[in-house]
């Protein structure tokens, strides 16, 4: 099954050329900027685990200089890699590309906004992770009622 790189305005796929394709890192800092810099509103929900699997970029999104030719046969990027060649432009004129991969511009405003949603979401998480320990904490035994009651 030929590789369809993600990149959005990219219609590039492995049995086009030589071209190499590169799987998203599984390392989640790195992955997240791959996904920013593609700016595919779409996998933004996705796990590092789950791009890794499915998704690809061409060698075309990378410098020349993250690229290594370790032999003819096997290309690898530097550990350090990240996407940072994309047409975010071509869209616009070619009604056809719009469906196929949603692209996301965001304002400054709507960055901080998702930004501080992020970090409230967080800390209400932690709010509740520690009202839940406080609570086994104070009365362990009801825990351990409940098991025997089922």
């Amino acid at each position: 099954m030929p590789n369809f790189c993600a990149a959005p305005n990219c219609t590039r796929k492995s049995t086009q050329s030589d071209l190499a394709f590169f799987r998203f890192p599984r390392d989640p800092a790195r992955c997240q900027k791959w996904v920013e810099n593609c700016r595919r509103a779409d996998l933004e929900d996705k796990t590092p685990d789950q791009l890794n699997k499915h998704y690809r970029l061409c060698a075309k999104h990378f410098e020349t200089s993250m690229i290594c030719r370790t032999s003819p046969y096997r290309t690898v990027l530097r550990d350090n890699a990240i996407p940072t060649i994309f047409d975010l432009t071509s869209h616009l004129n070619n009604p056809h590309s719009r469906h196929r991969k949603r692209i996301k511009e965001l304002s400054e405003d709507e960055i901080r906004t998702l930004k501080q949603k992020k970090i409230d979401e967080n800390s209400e998480q932690e709010q509740k992770h520690k009202e839940t320990n406080n609570s086994n904490a104070q009365n362990p035994s009801a825990e351990v009622q409940g098991d025997e009651q089922d």
